[in-house]
């Protein structure tokens, strides 16, 4: 009986070291090719996108935490220049006294002579733009809005510029008060600063032509620093329009003494959301365009702003043209209009 015992033992003895000296044998194989080759231009191309995402990131991080601060579409926002333009101004209203001298100011003109046509044209632009998003609630409006974009490295915003028919560059420029701690263009800053800034939107989006204000009440009352961002513009072939967030901006006063023409906004829709407010204001550029011929009107990318405009298509719109801002601008070019707001001969 120990004989068998130890027999036994022995057997196993043996069976354990043949499975252990063969053991790569039992195991399935590996495939190679399930594996990346670390000289495969794969990784290299892996490496590329996440740096490009992470520039994009980086990019847009500060607008993107600003701008979730400003617009929560959940608690009635309130746009940057609605603040901007209330630290210079509590309201945008007018006593009926104010109203008389409006209309005095805005007496019926032979605008046809300027549009070549009897439709008057309103020009819509849509501030704070930061994302595809909203560039695809604008478009779904089927109206020329005119979105304007801050300025931005992210490539797929880059890649919409390319798809739109027309769009302009919302400049983040100085306010007196109110401010959304981004990469601002101040008061004092040197023209190689504000030069290094425009050229590099203009690299990121080489076709835009037309730039408006973010905020800026302090900085277009000050008429050194405007002429100096002006010349900065002109270098590259762009043109600037006045948001008007302070009634002390010194746009005009410039305009005047080189006789060139600087557009600017009109009425501001979207200080209230509430949707008569909103129709209310949307009449009132419609007002001013039918007495001069053309108005610009501001907004901001809103849901009960947006929802407003596409209800106004076919009843207060009824009878103007919404154009692009550079349509407008290219009329009143044609026309020697010097002045924006100048009566038409």
């Amino acid at each position: 009986m120990k004989k068998i015992h130890k027999l036994m033992i022995l057997s196993l003895i043996l069976a354990v070291s043949y499975l252990i000296t063969n053991l790569e044998l039992l195991q399935p194989k590996l495939k190679t090719d399930n594996f990346i080759n670390p000289n495969d231009n794969t990784i290299e191309n892996l490496n590329k996108e996440i740096a490009q995402l992470e520039q994009d990131s980086k990019a847009t991080k500060t607008y993107t935490i600003q701008y979730k601060k400003r617009v929560d579409y959940n608690k009635n926002p309130t746009s940057s220049e609605a603040l901007d333009y209330k630290d210079s101004i509590i309201e945008e209203t007018f006593t009926p006294k104010e109203e008389n001298k409006q209309e005095e100011k805005l007496q019926p003109t032979p605008y046809q002579n300027v549009l070549q046509d009897s439709k008057p044209k309103i020009v819509i632009i849509i501030d704070d733009i930061l994302n595809t998003k909203q560039l695809n609630d604008i478009k779904s409006i089927d109206l020329k809005l005119t979105p304007s974009i801050f300025p931005n490295n992210n490539i797929n915003m880059i890649n919409a510029t390319n798809k739109l028919d027309f769009f302009m560059i919302h400049l983040p420029l100085e306010a007196k008060k109110y401010t959304d701690e981004l990469d601002t263009i101040k008061i004092g800053d040197s023209i190689g600063r504000i030069r290094k800034k425009i050229q590099s939107i203009k690299s990121s989006m080489p076709s835009v032509k037309y730039i408006n204000n973010h905020t800026g009440s302090k900085f277009t009352a000050n008429k050194k620093s405007v002429e100096t961002l002006l010349s900065v513009l002109d270098d590259n072939e762009i043109k600037f329009v006045d948001s008007r967030t302070t009634p002390d901006t010194k746009l005009d006063e410039i305009a005047k003494e080189q006789n060139r023409l600087i557009l600017h906004r009109d009425i501001f829709i979207d200080n209230s959301l509430e949707l008569n407010a909103l129709n209310k204001q949307i009449a009132e550029g419609v007002k001013i365009a039918k007495k001069r011929g053309y108005a610009i009107l501001i907004a901001h990318p809103h849901k009960e702003t947006l929802h407003a405009l596409k209800l106004a298509k076919d009843n207060i719109f009824k009878d103007v043209d919404v154009i692009y801002l550079n349509e407008l601008d290219e009329i009143l070019q044609n026309a020697k209009i010097t002045q924006y707001t100048q009566k038409a001969s």
